[in-house]
């Protein structure tokens, strides 16, 4: 006799819900949201975060992770490996800033440390400040103006992005150039105010990015 299988255990579930309802319901931005975060997300945190995801997408066969890619597939490598390759990419020059430009903003709101002296020991110690400066953008990255618009249009908390400020014009001051902040630092800031952990911004990036490294890889396939 056949054993009898209770309905349930049959079922596929996304956290404590049945993952073939919500998969009908969520967008794929918000199952990621909600799987990293843990958290549901209001209309406009949604939309402030599907925008992130998608301004980080690709941004051309030049960054670290699309050359490693490309590299890879000329290589002979497959899809996976050449894709891996580009991940491998991402560190603090190139995505990876999001993670510790987050610590620092939370630092500068939680402790009240004051801005004018973290540029001042990032500038003796001679290090690059996370967030601030792009290889392409000179003086403003409109990626992060999108970002901050949309926020503002949205009615979320300014906190994070005056701090941000804060510090592009604080370090404009005091080195005598303007390194606008770039995507990374509007990425940090949203996260910021989202209330997440740093830690898991470099997951955001990576997940953002993929699908742009996957095109490259295939791109070269049709050359």
């Amino acid at each position: 006799m056949a054993k009898t299988v209770k309905h349930k255990e049959l079922k596929s579930y996304f956290g404590d819900k049945d993952h073939l309802l919500v998969s009908q319901k969520s967008s794929f931005a918000q199952l990621i949201f909600e799987m990293l975060s843990e958290k549901t997300p209001s209309e406009n945190e949604l939309k402030i975060f599907e925008l992130i995801l998608n301004l980080s997408i690709d941004h051309g066969a030049e960054t670290p992770s699309a050359v490693a890619t490309i590299q890879a597939s000329l290589d002979g490598k497959n899809i996976s490996e050449s894709v891996a390759a580009g991940i491998l990419q991402i560190n603090s020059s190139h995505g990876g800033a999001i993670e510790p430009c987050m610590e620092i903003l939370y630092s500068i709101n939680n402790e009240q440390l004051p801005i004018n002296n973290l540029v001042d020991e990032y500038l003796k110690d001679d290090k690059r400040m996370p967030g601030l400066g792009h290889r392409i953008y000179k003086d403003e990255d409109p990626r992060t103006k999108l970002i901050f618009e949309k926020m503002s249009e949205f009615n979320m908390d300014n906190k994070f992005i005056n701090i941000a400020r804060d510090l592009e014009k604080e370090m404009e001051a005091q080195k005598g150039k303007k390194l606008p902040l770039n995507i990374d630092a509007a990425i940090a800031v949203v996260l910021c105010t989202l209330g997440w952990d740093p830690k898991l911004s470099n997951a955001v990036f990576i997940i953002a990015r993929t699908p742009g490294l996957c095109a490259q890889y295939l791109n070269t396939l049709d050359k």
